[in-house]
């Protein structure tokens, strides 16, 4: 199998000033690095210096197994301009489950890798979780929402990551990776990106993942054939330090990825290509790389090497993100509630009854249950409650969930038990 080439600072700012005159995917990722370059040239050898480490700790533990799996918390940012793109939780959650089975290796498309690859398919051992604590230790159900006047964020002006701006300003990214899901995103006048990516050593106020609403998630409002939360899946390879597969060289065959296991390729895939698709003397691109630009339905593999690199910059620049007990759900909620609100029977059959006592909060009531994983299991509103409130959760796994009371003038969790 032809390996890429090592390393060089010459080749590493190559990758970023030779960009695709069109790209079918539409990454802006490519984009963006090149202009962050000409704003600030000294980040051309911080990057770098970022790749000369990551080679370092790749050498250094190529042959040393993961001990401990990795949870990254997630603040994901969503703009909205109208009703349509401020998209549901439901489809905000189904992009954490795509997540955390592409990067564990559980996607249930794994049998469509060819079988030269499949040995080649790596457990990346990071594992994605929405936040539950905001920067200052009170709840957050990992979602902020938030109303622009814009209908479209520029990569070149980065205005998605700034409220001065019409955007959201980045939480803090040594503690969160941050999500920014927009109406549309554009490269000055062009249009049509699906999303972009800031690479390890970048600036830290605009550090994160920028996708657009119809390619976030695998339900709801959605895009063909960008439909399965695949992008998020490339650009979060792309946050952990992951290239194009093709090595960006508008098929030159000499670029390179900077990973050994995977085939030098002329240039990118699009659509869903057939099996074997060679090219550069290889037997077959590996187009099912989720570092290609193929449909989302025909993805499918990271590879040991590249999850080399992910570790590398999770054990590196981002080691700070595996200490970051975001994930981690509190109260924010005065004792006095805690102890005038009550829920019963608990362990129940997934039927009880939450007591608000003499609480009586006014206005919208919204009752949530999520698991362990953060996914929301069971969702209800509620006006004006007083005494009472019967809640019936179906279809439910014997376990323990959290249970999310939040009025307008309170938020509390209360930890549940199911028995079936």
């Amino acid at each position: 199998m032809p390996m890429k080439f090592f390393f060089s600072v010459i080749v590493f700012s190559f990758l970023f000033i030779n960009i695709h005159a069109q790209m079918h995917r539409n990454c802006g990722t490519t984009i963006y690095m090149n202009y962050l370059m000409q704003q600030d040239t000294s980040l051309v050898a911080k990057m770098a210096q970022q790749e000369a480490d990551i080679q370092n700790w790749i050498r250094k533990n190529a042959h040393t197994s993961q001990k401990t799996l990795v949870r990254i918390p997630v603040i994901v940012h969503v703009l909205y301009n109208n009703n349509i793109q401020n998209i549901s939780d439901a489809q905000i959650y189904s992009q954490i489950d795509v997540l955390n089975e592409d990067y564990r290796r559980l996607n249930k498309d794994t049998t469509n890798t060819p079988a030269l690859f499949a040995p080649l398919g790596a457990d990346i051992e990071i594992e994605f979780c929405v936040a539950h604590q905001t920067p200052t230790g009170g709840w957050t159900n990992g979602i902020t929402r938030t109303h622009t006047t814009k209908t479209s964020f520029d990569i070149n002006a980065n205005d998605a990551k700034f409220s001065s701006k019409g955007g959201v300003d980045a939480w803090d990214r040594n503690k969160y990776l941050n999500l920014w899901v927009v109406p549309s995103i554009k490269d000055g006048a062009s249009g049509g990106i699906l999303g972009y990516a800031q690479f390890p050593g970048g600036p830290a106020a605009t550090d994160g993942v920028v996708i657009g609403y119809r390619y976030f998630g695998r339900v709801g409002t959605l895009s063909y054939p960008y439909n399965k939360g695949r992008t998020a899946t490339h650009e979060i390879g792309h946050w952990l330090s992951l290239f194009h597969i093709w090595g960006d060289d508008n098929g030159g065959c000499s670029g390179t990825d900077h990973v050994q296991d995977t085939p030098n390729q002329s240039d990118y895939n699009d659509g869903c290509p057939s099996y074997p698709h060679p090219s550069c003397s290889n037997t077959s691109d590996m187009f099912m790389n989720y570092m290609d630009y193929t449909d989302d339905r025909c993805m499918n593999i990271f590879t040991e090497g590249q999850k080399l690199r992910m570790l590398a910059v999770i054990n590196g620049s981002r080691a700070s993100l595996k200490t970051s007990g975001k994930c981690q759900v509190v109260s924010i909620e005065e004792p006095k509630i805690e102890e005038q609100l009550k829920v019963y029977p608990n362990p129940s059959n997934g039927k009880f009854q939450i007591d608000f006592g003499q609480l009586n909060p006014k206005g919208n009531t919204c009752i949530r249950i999520y698991n362990s994983l953060g996914q929301l299991l069971y969702s209800s509103e509620y006006q004006d409650v007083k005494g009472l409130v019967d809640v019936d959760v179906p279809n439910v796994n014997r376990g323990i969930y959290l249970l999310n009371i939040q009025s307008e003038e309170f938020s509390i969790i209360k930890k549940i038990e199911i028995h079936r």
